[in-house]
């Protein structure tokens, strides 16, 4: 890692509230976030320089969505950086926005996502007429099957009780109740009983709600210009690693940083956080508060260990203690997480975490904020884990 030169700040962002209509073009979708969040910071149009755009939508049918974006933006002949790296993949849209900045070749960058829910099958990204039709990839396996079995393998090995998954899915309602923008927010609140129960319907009240179309953008500028766009800017830093996609080589991998672990550890996730403590110049118990990529509560605790928030198989001491909680010295998934808030895919999985923190350090969110924030993390993982992201915002000045 180089000596960083110039840092990247975070003066604003927005993401669609849920339920946007089934009939709204990807365009539509993508424009509507784009020039609202260049409104909100009153930046105009022509002072973009790029734009790192994630997508999931098949809508898209050309192979060049680069300039088709560029032009549903309007921001034509500026460059756009097309991404199509699964639901951790703002992330990576995220780290080209940051480099841009950080190199000095970009001062106005927007880093962005937009994914639709299909009209013929809501579930269409987790079988093999989705996304994903290489058996060799997952076994054969679709995303349940793995998650299913991710989950089942981390519970025996750390003897994770399901009541830990129950407080967790509890705590991210009642966070999302505080959050107009959750996709739970009127929603009746959950019986933490019934959550902690060991039924097919606990089961899936437990997962990750899922909340169909949404896009989102967030603005990062050079640290010297934040200060005519805002006079509370953060930081932002940002790093991803890759895991093998073959779930057997999840097992003995020969990479130093990942042989020790296995389905049970997310080392992809380590080494992101690793380098992205190290950019931002933090150490881990500097972190004021952490949003996670939480399909489940398993997964979710899996990752506030891969990131240092407590120790290997300690998530389930960590959630049954009240960490989760405003009072705790961590608070987790303040923004709702998957199973409230709602899993987006490309349009929301990485940014509603950094969006979340954003507002959190700049004192914006409400009823559920926390005292003092000046360090947010916020992770999100794409393809099972095989590619995992680590933001980092702080307070500027």
């Amino acid at each position: 890692m180089g000596k960083i030169n110039r840092r990247v700040m975070m003066v604003g962002g927005t993401i669609t509230p849920p339920g946007i209509p089934m009939d709204w073009t990807w365009r539509q979708m993508a424009a509507e976030v784009f020039w609202k969040a260049l409104k909100d910071v009153n930046i105009p149009i022509k002072n973009v320089d790029l734009v790192a755009c994630n997508y999931n939508d098949r809508a898209i049918a050309d192979s060049s969505p680069g300039p088709q974006i560029a032009d549903a933006l309007g921001i034509l002949p500026k460059p756009v950086v097309p991404i199509a790296n699964a639901c951790a993949g703002n992330g990576i849209a995220s780290y080209v926005a940051w480099n841009a900045i950080a190199s000095g070749r970009c001062d106005v960058v927007v880093s962005m996502g937009f994914a639709r829910s299909d009209n013929y099958d809501a579930m269409e990204a987790m079988n093999t007429q989705g996304n994903y039709v290489d058996f060799d990839y997952m076994m054969g396996m679709t995303h349940i099957n793995y998650g299913s079995m991710r989950d089942a393998y981390y519970r025996r090995k750390y003897d994770v009780p399901i009541a830990a998954a129950g407080q967790w899915a509890y705590q991210c309602n009642w966070y999302a109740r505080r959050n107009p923008l959750a996709a739970n927010y009127n929603k009746p609140m959950p019986v933490l009983d019934e959550l902690c129960a060991d039924t097919p319907e606990a089961d899936r009240d437990r997962q990750a709600t899922n909340r169909g179309g949404v896009a989102s953008a967030m603005i990062f500028v050079g640290e010297e210009l934040a200060k005519h766009y805002t006079d509370k800017p953060v930081l932002f830093d940002v790093a991803y690693a890759f895991r093998p996609p073959y779930i057997g080589n999840f097992f003995n991998y020969p990479v130093d940083s990942m042989k020790d672990y296995d389905l049970a550890e997310l080392p992809g996730l380590m080494e992101a956080a690793r380098e992205a403590y190290g950019i931002a110049g933090i150490q881990k118990e500097d972190v004021d508060l952490v949003q996670v990529h939480d399909l489940t509560g398993y997964e979710g605790m899996m990752a506030i260990e891969a990131i240092g928030v407590c120790g290997l198989g300690q998530g389930k001491d960590y959630v049954l203690s009240g960490g989760m909680s405003l009072e705790s010295h961590c608070p987790i998934n303040t923004y709702g997480g998957g199973p409230a808030f709602g899993h987006g895919s490309a349009g929301s999985d990485f940014q509603a975490g950094v969006l979340e923190n954003f507002w959190q350090i700049t004192g914006q969110a409400g009823e559920r904020q926390v005292k003092n924030a000046r360090v947010g993390v916020n992770t999100s993982y794409g393809t099972h884990h095989s590619l995992d992201v680590v933001g980092v915002v702080q307070k500027g000045w």
